[in-house]
């Protein structure tokens, strides 16, 4: 895999660094069959500049100032990733790097199950469906 982290206006720990790692290994270990030259993997974080982001939740129906000033964001990231040719992209913003961290690896675990679904072949009990239709007619 190869993977490139940028990091704008801000910086990362090592503690941060190695909690990105732990979900870089948990990516590598739901592709076991794909090479690894063939991945590409860019996270990029940088200081958030409006600071705000959408509400997390829906508004309630009477609404109070308190209810509709959405949540601070003092972070966003992106992760792009390359599979073979096909590119899957997630953004993400939170109050802490490790928030927004685990969001934009939440969201590309959402992708890649969409894309294991599309792309890979299913692991079916049944491998060769010809023999059976064969049985009953």
């Amino acid at each position: 895999m190869i993977f490139k982290l940028t990091c704008e206006n801000c910086r990362i720990s090592s503690k941060i660094n190695q909690y990105i790692n732990r979900h870089l290994q948990k990516v590598t270990q739901s592709l076991p069959d794909i090479q690894e030259d063939l991945i590409v993997f860019r996270l990029t974080l940088r200081r958030n500049i409006d600071r705000y982001h959408p509400p997390r939740t829906h508004q309630q129906r009477h609404k109070t100032y308190a209810d509709t000033k959405p949540a601070l964001a003092f972070f966003e990231g992106a992760i792009t990733f390359r599979l073979d040719k096909n590119q899957l992209y997630v953004h993400s913003k939170g109050q802490t790097i490790e928030e927004c961290v685990d969001r934009c690896f939440e969201l590309i675990f959402k992708e890649l199950k969409k894309y294991k679904d599309l792309h890979f072949a299913t692991e079916s009990q049944y491998p060769d469906h010809g023999s059976i239709r064969g049985r009953f007619s």
